[in-house]
């Protein structure tokens, strides 16, 4: 609550301050309410439409000021060895969940003071609680890149754009259009960015194929076609090995070929601590991370 106070301070405004520390102005206000419960006496003056200080509230600017300078003097005072300490979330996209979850117990060895919990969840609801700060990272699919205050988007792989089909039915001589026009079409879901974009592409193409099913998972899709059940276009899953399996058959499709990227957004107040959670995972699943 003080960092709010301060920036509320610095920036004029509750407006203000809620883009600098990545919450919503209302969220601020209620922040800056339970601050003057707690403390038992008005910080500002809501009479006129600015915000207005109090005597107490002046006060307070300077106090919280140095409260906040010797807590993170204290913190960079701690030795080296316990600098990787404390708990941190990071979420992930089901498709990142188990590479995720291999860095983790990797990490465990060298970092014993680090806890580090790990939770699923959906690409929008993932990127925004790393900007609100309930998740300290989360490794998703890129969509609008943060302006860099409250989070760092960080690219670590990518997903070409394939047709998926069961092998028994990719003949010799049979390409993604023919396929796609002779095969039950099990979809990704369009309300997903991904998926929206294999839309785009079937447009473009002037296809329109026999739907089945439209489906938000894309392993169960990939098992659907596993058991003979249609044809899909999918992002090739990086750590699902779908190149190896010999049931499947993955074809070229129409036009420029596209990728998906996948990355780590972290928030800035952990970053010496996710960085390392980044570093080993790069290092660990041989990610692409040359790429801009």
């Amino acid at each position: 609550m003080l960092k709010t106070f301060i920036a509320v301070a610095d920036h004029g405004s509750f407006a203000a301050a809620a883009e600098r520390v990545a919450l919503t102005p209302a969220a601020v206000g209620a922040q800056m309410r339970a601050l003057e419960d707690l403390l038992r006496r008005p910080l500002f003056d809501r009479t006129g439409r600015a915000v207005t200080f109090t005597p107490a509230g002046v006060a307070l600017v300077a106090r919280a000021r140095r409260l906040i300078a010797d807590y993170e003097d204290l913190l960079a005072e701690a030795p080296a060895s316990d600098e990787i300490a404390g708990t941190v979330t990071i979420g992930a996209i089901v498709s990142a969940m188990g590479a995720l979850a291999t860095s983790v117990v990797d990490l465990k060895v060298p970092y014993p003071l680090l806890d580090i919990r790990i939770e699923n969840g959906r690409q929008p609801d993932l990127y925004a609680k790393v900007l609100t700060g309930e998740l300290d990272a989360a490794i998703i699919v890129e969509s609008t890149r943060p302006d860099g205050r409250a989070a760092i988007w960080s690219h670590l792989y990518s997903e070409p754009l394939m047709l998926v089909a069961h092998a028994r039915v990719a003949l010799p001589g049979v390409d993604a259009m023919d396929l796609l026009c002779s095969q039950p079409f099990i979809r990704f879901d369009r309300a997903v960015t991904t998926g929206a974009r294999i839309d785009l592409l079937l447009r473009r193409c002037g296809i329109q194929p026999n739907e089945l099913v439209a489906m938000n998972s894309l392993p169960a899709i990939v098992e659907l076609v596993r058991q003979g059940a249609g044809v899909s276009i999918a992002p090739v899953l990086r750590h699902f090995g779908w190149d190896r399996d010999p049931a499947l058959c993955l074809l070229p499709l129409p036009g420029k070929p596209w990728a998906r990227r996948v990355g780590m957004l972290e928030s800035t107040r952990r970053m010496s601590v996710t960085s390392v959670i980044r570093e080993h995972f790069v290092r660990k699943h041989g990610c692409d991370t040359g790429q801009p």
